[in-house]
């Protein structure tokens, strides 16, 4: 799917954001469930079973949520348009249908404008929905800026009247990044684990593969996803990798062929490239080798979206 890019520039004033991550127009208010179990943030934390749920009384079209970002351009957006819990909780409540979506750059300290927007349409159905988006460039020379997804039009539900979003990830352009090797859980004597970043695809990483994990870390950076190329057919190659980073962790599979296939690190604030520090990486499955059942891992490269420091 593409969404149609058009540029705008009208300033209005906006609310400060006193942290970084995610506001909201409205949300439904809860004390057993605890403070943060509808409002924005329960759209980036990681988990399904919470929302940024409005209020009851709410119209539902016209309510927003808002992300801080940094300087970058938005490549995808990705959601779960409904409050994705169980079937019920899906059906129960109204999902997204479509969505517009504004990018706001810095007019000065205490106003924004509409730098471009763009309007989404999601399908009635669980789970992630990834939106590919053209030319939405965020941030100014120097600063970053936001971005608001306002809702148009709503999937009806079934017994409550207010929709909810179960999380929402913006996927942003990425570029190499300069990292550095932390520790293996093991090489063999020929292919040793710094051969993993060697600029060589001849050479690699062999490790066996029942506990084989490694970590990496690029400093000043914004880590959004570890590029990994497997080694030789002769040893078994990645297939499912686990990548822990900053508490979350993000699970992806690979396809057996050759050059770099991505594994997604789990974004922190709600975009690409919000995690920072050491990046763990864990080999759950495998393509068995022809000749060894070792893991082999030829060369790996750290992708980033923006630098330390919105």
């Amino acid at each position: 799917m593409k969404a149609k890019f058009t540029a705008a520039a009208l300033a209005f004033a906006l609310p400060a954001i006193a942290i970084a991550g995610a506001t909201a127009s409205s949300f439904k208010k809860e004390t057993r469930l605890g403070t943060n179990y509808w409002n924005a943030q329960a759209a980036i934390d990681g988990k399904m079973d919470t929302a940024w749920l409005v209020p009851g009384e709410s119209p539902n079209m016209g309510e927003w949520i808002m992300l801080d970002l940094p300087k970058s351009k938005i490549d995808k957006i990705a959601i779960v348009g409904g409050w994705a819990k169980s079937d019920e909780t899906w059906t129960d409540h109204p999902r997204v249908k479509k969505l517009k979506v504004d990018v706001l750059c810095c007019a000065d300290s205490e106003r924004y404008e509409t730098t471009g927007t763009a309007e989404i349409t999601l399908e009635d159905k669980p789970g992630w929905q990834t939106i590919d988006i053209t030319d939405l460039a965020v941030g100014s020379e120097l600063f970053g800026g936001r971005v608001r997804l306002s809702v148009v039009e709503v999937y009806p539900g079934a017994d409550f009247p207010n929709v909810g979003i179960s999380e929402l990830n913006i996927y942003l352009t990425e570029f190499d990044a300069k990292a550095e090797l932390g520790e293996a859980s093991g090489d063999l004597p020929d292919h040793m684990f710094p051969d993993i970043m060697d600029a060589n695809p001849k050479t690699f990483w062999a490790a066996p593969a029942e506990g084989a994990r490694f970590t990496v870390s690029a400093s000043g950076y914004g880590v959004s996803s570890v590029q990994i190329e497997a080694g030789p057919k002769d040893f078994a190659r990645p297939k499912k990798v686990k990548v822990i980073a900053n508490g979350r962790e993000a699970i992806s599979e690979l396809p057996d062929k050759p050059g770099m296939q991505a594994a997604l690190v789990p974004s922190v604030t709600g975009y690409t490239g919000s995690a920072w520090g050491d990046i763990a990486v864990e080999i759950l499955e495998v393509y068995p080798g022809a000749k060894s059942q070792e893991v082999a891992i030829a060369e790996i490269k750290v992708k980033a979206t923006n630098f330390e420091g919105l």
